[in-house]
Order: C-alpha cells, then structure tokens, then sequence
C-alpha cells in the first residue's frame, strides 16, 4: 500500500475521475462501485505523480490517497451525480448504491469537454505547444514558471508569470498588426497607450475595422478570449504587482486561468498569422 503524500486540487481530481470514468485511464479496478472508484483515482495520481511509480494494471498494489484529496473525490462523485453525469446502479441486476454508472448523456458530455485540461506542468506545456507551435521563448519560459507556481502553490506568483507571458503573445500580435499595409492603422491607438490592458482594449476597437475573412481566420471567439486574459493581468497587476486587502485567487482559479491561456494564444497566433500573410 502507497500513501500519496501530495494533496490535489478540486479541478484536478475532477479530471482524474473523468478520465477514468470515460475511459481515457484504464485501470486495474474498473469504475463500477464507489470503493473502486476511489482505488482507481489512487493508481492513476500514483501513476501520473513525477515522483511516483507506475501502477502495473496487472498489479494488485494499491495507493491509498492523500486524506484532503479523499474527501475532494467524494464531494467530486456527488457533484457529479447531481449534476446529472452519474446513475445510481449499475444495470437491472445491481439496482443501488454502491454501484454506478455514467448517463448515457453524461458520457458524450463529458467525453467532449474542455480539451485544455493538465495534471502536470509537462502535460500544461505540451497542450500549449500543441496549439502554439511557434510561441516565442519569451512566452514559454514565463509560462514554465506559471505552471511550475501553481504546483508549488505560489498563486499569485502563477498569475504574474501568466500575465507576462500573455503580454508577450499580445505585444507580438499587436507588432504584426502594426506592420501591416493594409491594415496597420487601425492598431495605431493601441500602440500610443502605455498599460497593457489599455493597449489590448484599444486594440479590440480596432479590430472591428478588420474584414470579416480576416477576422474569422483567428477563429469565432477572439473579442471573448482578449476579454478573459484581461482578467488574469487584472489579477496579475492589481493584486500581485499593487497589493491591496484583497484575497489571493484560489487554486481553482488559477487552475482556469492557465487553462483559458492556450485558446487565447491559439487565436492570437492565427489572428497573426493571418496579418502577416496581407503585410
């Protein structure tokens, strides 16, 4: 028997339990009764641990969980079940508790969600690479420290780290944007400002001006995803770079602001792609 010494955040246990229950972790006690769920949340942070050996599936070895983590997974089981991802019983023959199984609509739900989920800072990179294959080195070593302060538990050191490398991508968007023929004029106010989410708020005016073909080619929900980096430089600034009585923002939503990094960048990178093909 192995004790995970390492406590886990609500997200991340929720993606653990997903995983499993979808199918996407296989493991050697299939998700079928609550007790076997709570083992196979166990092998699979042994198995993704840094420190951690692999669980064989052949195995009868079994990690029992940090205690806190324990009760995250169970208040998770519950959410989900009032959510309405999880039935009670498991078929005709095992009618009630403990067995379970997923809805049939909870299996298409929640097979189909967020694809920006990570349970490491090698797995977090990776998802960022995988949609930016050219961020710069600037951006890649600030959001290593990012993801590397979220593990540590420095959530506001997470958020300026994040904010940076938001910047980053931004201002190197906004450079493109400014170079262009065509259409580096409508970039010129967001150039002039000197706060940067005043530049990026300026810049969003401007893209209004931009061809519809143009704009579609960074994909539907650019405006939506500048809006929601604003809120991390907000978090960034204000209460890492001026601080004030406010409290520090939790670990869950840290764990969604380096989430919300990878569509942002991912647009943004389109977006200057797509500027530099008219300059």
């Amino acid at each position: 028997m192995r004790q995970i010494s390492e406590n886990h955040s609500y997200e991340e246990l929720r993606g653990v339990m997903v995983d499993i229950l979808v199918g996407r972790e296989k493991t050697n006690y299939p998700p079928e009764q609550y007790t076997n769920l709570i083992l196979a949340v166990g092998e699979v942070l042994a198995r993704r641990g840094a420190d951690a050996p692999v669980v064989p599936l052949a195995s009868s070895s079994e990690t029992r969980m940090h205690p806190g983590d324990g009760e995250l997974v169970r208040d998770v089981f519950w959410d989900l079940f009032r959510q309405g991802f999880i039935t009670l019983g498991k078929n005709v023959h095992n009618e009630s508790w403990p067995w379970f199984r997923l809805s049939h609509d909870g299996q298409k739900r929640l097979d189909s969600q967020s694809p920006y989920r990570f349970h490491s800072g090698t797995t977090y990179l990776a998802l960022v690479k995988q949609e930016v294959p050219d961020i710069s080195d600037e951006a890649f070593v600030y959001l290593d420290e990012a993801v590397a302060a979220y593990y540590a538990d420095c959530r506001l050191a997470s958020c300026v780290m994040l904010g940076v490398a938001a910047e980053a991508e931004f201002l190197r968007l906004l450079s493109v944007g400014l170079a262009n023929s065509t259409h580096g004029k409508h970039f010129t106010k967001a150039d002039k400002e000197r706060s940067i989410r005043q530049k990026i708020m300026k810049f969003q005016s401007g893209l209004a001006a931009l061809p519809k073909p143009l704009i579609e080619e960074a994909g539907e929900d650019l405006d939506t995803h500048l809006t929601a980096i604003q809120a991390i430089l907000r978090v960034a600034r204000n209460d890492a770079g001026h601080p004030t009585a406010t409290k520090p923002p939790t670990r869950e939503q840290v764990y969604v602001y380096l989430q919300l990094f990878v569509p942002f960048a991912g647009q943004i990178r389109r977006l200057r792609l797509a500027l530099a093909k008219e300059s």
